[in-house]
């Protein structure tokens, strides 16, 4: 970055390109292979050699001068035998007519080629998690590089605004210590204000009125509301801004951090059914809601392989490094890859779980959906219902991030209805998303969690109370403020 930068953005732009160094290291690391290699073929070659031919009579002409035919022989035996699992019969009969010891050379070749085979899958997994770990270090480093340039990108605001705002705050009898901007992804300016309450004499101007009288009364001044300081900002810097969902309530006589965020356009009602699978004691779903200060909403499911304990497990270590990754700032789709990268590194059970993902912009009403390995979700837009696949293997599966990504713009009044494949499976008939669409439609109410409820009754019906599977039914709402 050129120019003066403040100390903690460059702090934050170092630690940024050493993260990059470090993820390059990982990035020049040698790729997977699908076939054994030259070297491979050699040990193979000279392990059979070991095995079968070293007390044999032809050793030193079948290793000596015919070295290379004979191992095009065993090369195209090897062929053959990955191909449909044993030699062809051309080959057997080429066996017997030159080898000195078929039998034993078979059996070689064969435990071989498969202990070759365990060690290019294991390498192939140590690159798979060494690629993984790689990938986490290379979006840590772009979330840095990002942080500083918020920092870069908003401190203009805060010369512009600080002069204004103080002079607001005087009425309130609050005064400003520090104003620090943030600029978010979304284009839209944070504020983090350290304030105290004054303790000015009326005659300096600085205490209002009827605080005068209270004290003189012996009553407490009414405590300044983190509402009423967001007001004073909204006219200071031009943009209506309310307190974010951890700001302190009101200001005291200590200095304090305020966090404030501009105020969204929409609001989103939500509401969550769960059935568990008959006969298990807990749920193998898992889900999450979680409202980011960006004005961004994150709706989410993931479904344990399975069913009980270890299913809900699973499922709920993927939502909980999903709440971790979203809070710390990394970008949806980054979090979805970070996360495959940590299943990786850790599944050694071989057990997965699904990740549905779907975030809403309430400013915008954008909404972005995520599905990796996910059941299908419904969108209701106004009288419209859309049915979103995915097939994508669950993360933890593959080393390359196999999701699905999708994003559209909705209306107020639109509902997303995301589910767990034990609610959709639920459904008699071949085309269930299409009965499931249709009963969508009809249990449809304004009310999100109503709407959930309702849904998940008529479902848990169909199966006459009995749960083939867990089932979870997450349902989200947008309205535009009045």
């Amino acid at each position: 970055m050129d120019g003066w930068m403040r100390p903690e953005q460059e702090q934050m732009a170092q630690y940024a390109e050493a993260f990059y160094g470090l993820a390059g290291l990982f990035q020049r690391l040698p790729c997977q292979r699908e076939r054994l290699g030259e070297e491979d073929l050699r040990v193979l070659f000279e392990d059979v050699r070991e095995r079968a031919c070293i007390k044999c009579r032809k050793e030193k002409d079948c290793w000596g001068d015919a070295y290379f035919s004979n191992c095009k022989v065993l090369y195209e035996c090897l062929q053959e035998m990955e191909h449909s699992g044993s030699f062809s019969p051309e080959q057997e009969q080429y066996l017997r007519k030159n080898c000195g010891r078929p039998g034993e050379l078979s059996l070689a070749l064969r435990a071989g080629y498969e202990e070759a085979r365990n060690n290019l899958l294991w390498s192939n997994r140590m690159l798979e998690q060494r690629q993984a770990a790689g990938e986490q270090i290379y979006q840590t480093a772009k979330l840095l590089r990002q942080t500083a340039q918020s920092f870069a990108d908003a401190s203009g605001a805060e010369q512009r605004v600080a002069k204004k705002l103080r002079r607001e705050l005087q009425y309130l009898n609050v005064e400003l210590d520090d104003i620090r901007a943030f600029a978010r992804e979304t284009d839209k300016t944070e504020y983090y204000l350290t304030v105290h309450a004054a303790n000015r004499s009326p005659l300096s101007g600085g205490m209002i009125w009827k605080e005068y009288l209270a004290s003189r009364l012996g009553k407490r001044p009414q405590v300044v509301s983190a509402r009423s300081v967001a007001e004073a900002l909204s006219d200071s810097c031009g943009e209506n801004m309310r307190p974010a969902p951890d700001c302190r309530a009101g200001v005291t006589d200590a200095p304090a951090i305020f966090h404030f965020v501009p105020d969204t356009n929409f609001q989103l009602f939500c509401g969550v059914s769960r059935v568990t699978k008959t006969g298990e004691l807990v749920s193998g779903d898992n889900f999450t809601l979680l409202q980011k200060d960006n004005g961004k909403v994150v709706m989410s499911l993931a479904d344990g392989m399975g069913s009980g304990v270890e299913a809900n497990r699973e499922s709920e270590k993927v939502i909980e490094l999903l709440e971790q990754f979203l809070e710390a700032g990394f970008p949806q789709e980054s979090a979805v890859r970070l996360i495959n990268s940590c299943m990786l590194l850790q599944n050694g059970s071989q057990t997965f779980s699904t990740i549905d993902l779907c975030m809403l912009d309430l400013y915008n009403a954008k909404c972005d959906m995520i599905k990796f390995g996910a059941a299908a979700t419904f969108l209701i837009n106004e009288k419209e219902i859309e049915v979103i696949r995915s097939g994508a293997l669950p993360p933890g599966v593959m080393q390359q991030s196999d999701y699905e990504s999708l994003h559209r713009t909705l209306k107020s009044g639109a509902s997303i209805v995301m589910m767990t494949d034990g609610v959709s499976d639920a459904l008699p008939g071949e085309n269930r998303e299409q009965a499931m669409a249709e009963l969508i439609i009809r249990t449809k109410t304004r009310n999100a969690q109503e709407y959930a409820r309702r849904l998940m009754e008529r479902v848990y019906l169909l199966q006459e109370r009995q749960a083939r599977d867990d089932m979870t039914i997450l349902i989200g709402t947008i309205f535009e403020k009045t």
